[in-house]
């Protein structure tokens, strides 16, 4: 279902929009013709494993090589010896940032394993079953020491030191000495006290939540060959073709210019892909044999090593009045960034009260690295721990204040022109409609279900916010000489690029979809794009079509200026048809033009990025969660949800649907069931898809959407994100549900039927 705000109201109509083209990619897919990572093998490649420590924390004593070295079909064995060790640079990883000395660490480490499952060496042969014996014949000898998974307990000054020389830096300076705080940030406005002080009521809890994978199906799976004269080739499942690029030359000590990435088809990602960890290997071994080497993680790999979202400690308190006025609002966030600095905790600091207005507000915010996995990106990184935290809060301040708990959001909602708290000034927003629409929905008002087992039954609503990513995407538009159109892209196609790439220039060429052929470039067939990450693609990549399919008609309009006898600017183009002005008997189909104006060799093409100054279009969504809870087990059974989402303007709304029924089903996993198991050693007791229990369609009920739209304030449709913000609120909605049904606030992710069990027990 769609609604159109009053904002949009006298906009013109678009014609391609809203409709429910099939992926253009849809048959190579379903069929198995689409070539993946794991699925392209470069003609004489080598198979490469790697060695990992088998300890969340040691230091490296030494390592043996010479026992694989010697194993026959074995060719290339590599350590951190091997790589550069003076690298320097920027890093592009998306949201969840990582120093490149640090990034070199995260990839073959150096003097200390950090996290169980780091990688200490890598072999390639001509067999994976080769590669996978000589790896056990390398000998790594440990001195192991304690190993600390929580992060509040790594923030005390007795906990172990992960980084010798990691010193904590914040607005006030840095610290005196080394500690496991990696930084410290803070903002806010007013005085938070005063503002308590002011309320009637005060509410104080502290949540805490688990690290959880992204899930993604296809593991990271790369090939890369170092030729003999330099020229590096890689073939990639990445989420960026040219940060990855970039990434590679600051790594190895290669120029830009002798790496060219061939992007493959990626089966997920979630923002995990956008930090190297394979490649940067794959290469080296290639350099030490002179053949291509492929890598393919298997699954415990993947959950070991390669980068969950963080855990997280936040306490939040807020007060408010009897008239229901959010007079302040204060928290205090700890995201545990695994074995290396860099977790969200910027984006949790950004997102927490993002929605409201409270008129004092402060947050601290503490990145804690700990023996765990480097965390990665995972579909607006920090904002669904965030928000859980502080729509949980909100929604108990409501009830204690006798307040509904909708009225109350709305009547503190963020509006156009207010400021969060890093004073981003927000631009158009409609999160006051948003939730005035949902106040006013059946999916809010109509009865709950009864359970049939007689259980407690409940409904909770969450909202969040993401602010939504800009950055550079490029886009050429040609036009071929049959009059068809060529679209190429630098965007990594993660879901459904081309589909909505097609839509978007034939909505600008004034022509049909099956008209226009849409295809992703390496790096060097298409100017910089950046990472598809960040719910940026579509909107930035949008504009980037629309400035060469815009160029493409200037440049038609010229030839068939010849052939009408005009001069260009009497040449007229308007529902697909060239025409000189005040002879509508001249019209000629873009198709036909295109044909007439290429058969003679001329070359109609343009290419395009979108413009630097674009402003981030903010992105929200909220959910409408019913659950029934078993008193005996303390199961949880979600057996209704909708979630609501301003899209901007929707391209295709079947490919906005899922975007949405995805980003939820995974919130719903993050709020249920999903989290990484350490024992006391800081090993992973749960690495594979069995015992890591994300949610089935047993479940689930089917997920309702509704899309709504008001415009963006800038760029050429409108069009806002779509992939991230619906993760966002579904743990909060679930666990208001859980207090209106069982009357327990839950304050720890998953809520799992033994931990809502003993909240139930502890409520009695």
């Amino acid at each position: 279902m769609t609604i159109e705000t009053k904002a949009n109201a006298g906009e013109r109509e678009f014609k391609q929009f809203g409709k429910r083209y099939r992926k253009v990619d849809g048959d190579d897919k379903v069929t198995g013709r689409a070539i993946f990572g794991a699925d392209f093998t470069a003609q004489g490649s080598l198979f490469a494993k790697f060695v990992r420590s088998p300890h969340a924390h040691a230091r490296i004593v030494s390592i043996d090589t010479s026992a694989a070295e010697a194993m026959p079909g074995v060719e290339a064995v590599c350590t951190a010896a091997d790589f550069p060790s003076d690298v320097s640079g920027d890093v592009d990883t998306g949201e969840v940032e990582i120093g490149i000395q640090f990034l070199a660490n995260l990839i073959m480490g150096r003097r200390k394993a950090l996290f169980e499952g780091h990688p200490v060496a890598a072999v390639a042969a001509t067999d994976v079953h080769i590669a996978e014996e000589a790896a056990r014949l390398v000998k790594v000898e440990y001195e192991v020491l304690p190993a600390v998974t929580d992060p509040i307990e790594a923030m005390s000054p007795d906990a172990p030191l992960l980084h010798e020389g990691l010193i904590a830096t914040s607005l006030s300076g840095s610290a005196d000495n080394p500690s496991n705080i990696a930084g410290h940030m803070e903002g806010g406005k007013g005085d938070v006290e005063k503002g308590f002080a002011e309320s009637d009521v005060v509410v104080e809890r502290t949540y805490r939540t688990a690290l959880v994978h992204q899930g993604y199906l296809e593991p990271e799976a790369e090939t890369v060959h170092w030729h003999a004269d330099g020229r590096i080739d890689v073939w990639a499942n990445s989420q960026g073709s040219f940060p990855l690029r970039q990434n590679m030359s600051n790594l190895l000590g290669v120029d830009v210019s002798k790496i060219k990435v061939m992007p493959l088809e990626v089966g997920g990602a979630f923002g995990a892909k956008n930090t190297p960890r394979v490649s940067p290997v794959a290469a080296i071994l290639s350099r030490k044999s002179g053949k291509p080497v492929k890598i393919v993680l298997t699954r415990e790999e993947v959950l070991k090593a390669t980068g969950p979202a963080s855990g997280a400690v936040v306490t939040v308190k807020m007060g408010g009045t009897k008239d229901g006025i959010l007079k302040a609002a204060e928290a205090r966030l700890v995201f545990g960034a695994g074995g290396f600095p860099g977790s969200p905790v910027l984006r949790g600091m950004q997102t927490i009260f993002a929605c409201y207005q409270p008129e004092n507000s402060k947050v601290d915010a503490y990145d804690v690295v700990t023996n765990a996995p480097r965390v990665a990106a995972y579909r607006a990184p920090g904002a669904t721990v965030a928000t859980f935290c502080g729509e949980s809060t909100i929604d108990e301040l409501a009830r204690e204040l006798g307040y509904d708990p909708m009225d109350f959001r709305i009547k503190n909602a963020s509006r156009e022109g207010d400021s969060n708290i890093d004073d981003e000034v927000y631009t158009r927003i409609g999160i006051v409609e948003m939730l005035e629409a949902v106040k006013a929905s059946d999916e809010y008002n109509r009865p709950i279900k009864e359970s049939a087992n007689g259980w407690p039954v409940g409904r909770g609503v969450g909202i969040g916010w993401w602010p939504c990513g800009i950055e550079i995407s490029s886009a050429r538009v040609m036009v071929n000489h049959d009059g068809g159109v060529d679209v190429a892209t630098g965007a990594v196609d993660l879901h459904g690029v081309r589909t909505g790439s097609a839509q978007v220039a034939a909505e600008t060429l004034g022509i049909e979809p099956e008209e226009v052929h849409v295809h992703t470039a390496d790096t060097e067939g298409i100017p910089y794009t950046g990472n598809a990450a960040g719910s940026r693609i579509t909107r930035t990549l949008s504009q980037a079509i629309f400035k060469a399919g815009s160029a493409v008609i200037e440049q038609m309009k010229e030839k068939m200026a010849v052939r009408f006898g005009v001069d260009t600017e009497f040449v007229e183009y308007e529902d697909g048809y060239f025409y000189a002005r005040d002879n509508q008997d001249s019209k000629v189909s873009f198709k036909d033009a295109g044909a007439a104006v290429t058969k003679n060799g001329s070359n109609i093409t343009a290419t395009a990025s979108n413009d630097p100054g674009m402003r981030p279009a903010n992105g929200y969504a909220m959910a409408v969660a019913d659950v029934e809870v078993d008193p005996d087990t303390g199961k949880v059974q979600l057996t209704d949800f909708t979630l609501f989402q301003d899209v901007g303007k929707c391209v295709n709304p079947t490919q906005v649907e899922s975007q949405m029924q995805g980003g939820a089903v995974q919130g719903i996993g993050w709020a249920l069931s999903e989290e990484y198991v350490f024992d006391d050693q800081g090993l992973m007791r749960n690495a594979s898809f069995l015992d890591y229990r994300m949610p089935t369609a047993l479940d689930l009920p089917m997920i309702g959407t509704v899309i709504l739209e008001k415009s963006a304030d800038d760029g050429a449709f409108g069009i806002r994100g779509v992939g991230e913000p619906p993760i966002i609120p579904p743990p909060a909605a679930i666990a208001n549900a859980i207090r209106d049904a069982a009357g327990v606030r839950m304050g720890m992710l998953p809520m799992s039927p033994e931990r809502v069990f003993e909240a139930m027990k502890e409520s009695e």
